[in-house]
C-alpha cells in the first residue's frame, strides 16, 4: 500500500496542472470538474500513481517508454482502461520541478498509439471507409463497426483519422457525431484528447 504521506503531487507541479485543466475544460465541464476528475484518477490508482518518487526533470524518453509496470497495470483490468490510461499519462509527466502539460499528455498518448495501438487499426479504418461510402448516419455507422469492433478501438481509430488524413465536411462531420455518441450514448469516458474534444465542440455551436 502507498503511505498517506506520499499521495501528493508536486508542488511546482500544481500551477501547470492546473492550466492544463483550464484548457480542456468546457462550458459544460468547468475547469473545476476536469481538476477533480484527475485527482479522482490519481488517487483510485495511488499504488501506481505513486508508487515511487518523482523525478527531479522532465524526460522524454521516459515519458513516452512503455514499461512492462506501465503496461501491467493498463491491461489490468481492461473495463477500467480510458482511465488506467490517463492515470499513465498523467503520471509519466509529473516531476518535481512541474508539470508537461496538454503537450508532455500529448506526446505520450502519441508514442503509445504509434507503438501499441496505429498497426491494430488498419482493419477498423478500412471497414468504417466501407461503412461511410454507403452511409452518412452516424449511429448507423457506428452501429456496424461495433459489430467487430470494441467501442475503446472504434474511439482511437477516428483519432487516428482526423491525426494523419484531410476529412471533407461531410466525413468531418460524421466522424464528429459518431465521437459524440461514444461519449455520450456508448458512455466512454472524458478522453482529454485535443482533437476530439474540438470536433464535437464544433458540432455543438452548429446544432
Amino acid at each position: 500500500m502507498v503511505k498517506k504521506e506520499r499521495r501528493k503531487i508536486p508542488r511546482r507541479a500544481l500551477e501547470p496542472f492546473m492550466q492544463m485543466c483550464k484548457m480542456l475544460s468546457e462550458e459544460r465541464e468547468p475547469a473545476s470538474d476536469v481538476f477533480k476528475r484527475y485527482i479522482a484518477l490519481m488517487n483510485k490508482y495511488a499504488d501506481y500513481f505513486f508508487d515511487k518518487p518523482w523525478p527531479s526533470k522532465y524526460d522524454y524518453e521516459e515519458a513516452t517508454t512503455f514499461a512492462d509496470e506501465d503496461l501491467g497495470f493498463l491491461y489490468e483490468n481492461e473495463e477500467e482502461f480510458w482511465e488506467r490510461f490517463q492515470t499513465m499519462c498523467l503520471k509519466k509527466n509529473m516531476y518535481l520541478d512541474g508539470f508537461m502539460g496538454i503537450f508532455g499528455m500529448y506526446w505520450t498518448r502519441q508514442a503509445f498509439y504509434e507503438e501499441f495501438v496505429r498497426p491494430g487499426l488498419k482493419p477498423i479504418l478500412e471497414t468504417f471507409e466501407m461503412c461511410a461510402e454507403k452511409d452518412e448516419d452516424p449511429r448507423s455507422v457506428l452501429n456496424k463497426l461495433k459489430e467487430q469492433f470494441d467501442v475503446l478501438l472504434i474511439h482511437a481509430s477516428l483519432l487516428d483519422l482526423l491525426e494523419h488524413e484531410y476529412l471533407d465536411k461531410t466525413k468531418g462531420l460524421l466522424v464528429a457525431n459518431m465521437l459524440e455518441l461514444i461519449h455520450t450514448e456508448e458512455h466512454l469516458p472524458p478522453c482529454g484528447e485535443y482533437r476530439c474534444d474540438l470536433q464535437r465542440k464544433e458540432i455543438r455551436k452548429n446544432s
